[in-house]
């Protein structure tokens, strides 16, 4: 059954960042954080992102690192390589990149993917394309639904 909200989105909001650009194949990147402690019923992240010549796994991996207070998140890589971690990062949702030198965009529902909605999340980025973003044309946005679904 699915969930009709009584109340329109809010604003589409970016994440500052230029932490995309031409981020190596394998690297996580921390996009940035987002305050929800006024408790939103739901919370959309769109990426956009643009690859150079593909040759991989084809996506970009959306990850949520989770915050009670703001200060202190769950674990999980926020930058490098080093995966031993990553099973700790919960996931939002996969990105298919699967046209070099495209862009493609995407977007994932927080309630969705966790059931929940943090009060505070970081937004984690893993390039699995194979190779190098491309240098610009990287985008990351959010936005919330309040109220109850009728």
């Amino acid at each position: 059954m699915s969930t009709i909200f009584t109340n329109p989105a809010g604003t589409r909001t970016a994440l500052t960042t230029t932490a995309l650009n031409a981020l190596a194949s394998a690297t996580y990147v921390n996009v940035g954080s987002i305050d929800l402690h006024t408790g939103p019923t739901d919370c959309i992240i769109e990426v956009e992102a643009t690859p150079t010549t593909v040759s991989s796994l084809f996506q970009l991996s959306v990850f949520a690192k989770i915050s009670l207070d703001g200060s202190n998140y769950s674990t999980g890589p926020e930058s490098g390589t080093a995966t031993s971690d990553e099973l700790n990062l919960k996931l939002l949702g996969v990105l298919p990149l699967n046209s070099s030198n495209t862009q493609q965009r995407g977007a994932f529902s927080v309630m969705t993917a966790l059931g929940f909605v943090p009060p505070f999340m970081k937004i984690i980025v893993k390039n699995e394309t194979g190779a190098a973003l491309a240098a610009s044309g990287h985008a990351v946005y959010y936005t919330t639904y309040t109220g109850l679904g009728a």
